[in-house]
């Protein structure tokens, strides 16, 4: 009967005190926590047993040292994140019973250790940009991919993830140069993987391959002081849209401008001379292209008035106009009533008078000269013709 009562004694016992028949502590997993790898996920957990675990969670917290930049410990004891830095890293963890406790029965306890994480630099690929420079059909193409850590490198191609290269480039497994001749056109999806002995990377990448490259042509580039000025530029190729236009080096004359969504240069020039600029688009692929273009302002065109020597008939004769400014080519003209004598005519393309005079006398004449942008002047001579 007595053996039947501590029997029953023990059993009680043991229902009231299901948790602490072991001390707390870090089981022998918790002490080797992995290496890791900068810029690569992290994800470990600490483990405990006794205590009043595993009927109630355990918890976690960093008591002193330094958790490896870039992970964080939580309170259920895991360790995650992306290391950021290289190196061997000690730190303090307190591991304890719910605190305060969800069961009347736990009398929570605590242990502390100290550990070590290793942080070692990773491998991976320096180009994260998920979108390449387009390529150009039947245009030589290249692009460099590097890795920073890890010892001797080989590159690849993950087979069957996106649709692969473009036909004609090919990835280089020693160098990591993509290289080739694309032959069509199309988007293109692909994943580089880069390994060494014992760590590997992999990036995704797209890669565009147009038909043409993106151009530049530009109108006549002449303006002259004074007048309205417009000079049209357009681009073609590349992505063929979102075209956006900038000066790259120069200075335009005073008074024009540029529209940077058309491309056209325009105003009305205050100052003359020469101005060599370079002129650029972008397009809604990130391609650019640029030109070197020389704009030129003249002088505002003016027939100088300088008195005419005089002809003697029958005798040959010959003077030519003196003008300054304006835009070649010129056109001279008689305007109004006035006449040359007979014998005499004038050169519409040179602005000279030539001929024999057949007529003495004097004759006023009123001689314009115009240019190729529509500028104008005119001055009245007088003309003697002697015996």
């Amino acid at each position: 009967m007595r053996f039947t009562k501590l029997l029953f004694v023990a059993g009680l016992l043991a229902l009231v005190l299901p948790a602490v028949a072991l001390a707390l502590r870090f089981t022998d997993e918790s002490y080797h926590p992995p290496t890791g790898e900068t810029g690569k996920p992290y994800s470990w957990s600490f483990t405990g047993a006794g205590g009043c675990g595993p009927a109630l969670p355990y918890q976690y917290r960093v008591l002193g040292g330094t958790v490896p930049p870039g992970l964080t410990l939580d309170q259920s004891g895991l360790v995650h994140g992306t290391p950021t830095q290289t190196g061997d890293y000690s730190f303090w963890v307190e591991l304890s019973d719910e605190n305060p406790p969800s069961a009347s029965w736990c009398r929570p306890s605590s242990a502390q250790r100290q550990f070590r994480i290793t942080i070692v630099q990773g491998l991976k690929i320096v180009q994260t940009q998920s979108t390449l420079t387009p390529a150009i059909q039947n245009q030589p193409y290249s692009m460099q991919f590097t890795a920073s850590g890890g010892g001797t490198q080989s590159w690849s191609i993950v087979p069957s993830i996106g649709t692969g290269l473009p036909a004609g480039l090919t990835l280089n497994s020693s160098t990591g140069l993509l290289s080739g001749t694309p032959t069509a056109t199309g988007s293109y999806s692909f994943r580089v993987k880069v390994t060494d002995q014992t760590r590997t990377d992999v990036q995704t990448y797209s890669l565009l391959v147009i038909q043409h490259a993106l151009e530049i042509k530009t109108g006549a580039a002449v303006g002259e002081l004074g007048l309205p000025f417009t000079m049209t530029a357009t681009a073609s190729g590349g992505g063929g849209s979102g075209y956006t236009w900038s000066l790259a080096a120069g200075t335009l004359p005073a008074g024009l401008t540029l529209n940077s969504a058309t491309g056209e240069i325009t105003g009305t020039p205050t100052a003359a001379g020469t101005f060599p600029v370079k002129l650029a688009v972008k397009d809604n692929l990130g391609l650019q292209a640029a030109v070197d273009v020389k704009l030129v302002v003249a002088e505002r065109l003016a027939l100088i008035k300088v008195p005419l020597r005089a002809a003697k008939v029958g005798t040959a004769y010959k003077v030519r106009f003196t003008v300054t400014g304006g835009v070649r080519p010129r056109h001279w003209t008689i305007l109004g009533a006035g006449t040359l004598p007979r014998g005499l005519k004038l050169d519409a393309r040179r602005g000279q008078i030539s001929g024999t005079p057949t007529q003495a006398g004097t004759f006023r004449i009123r001689v314009q000269v115009a240019d190729k942008l529509g500028a104008h002047s005119s001055v009245r001579f007088v003309l003697k013709v002697v015996k």
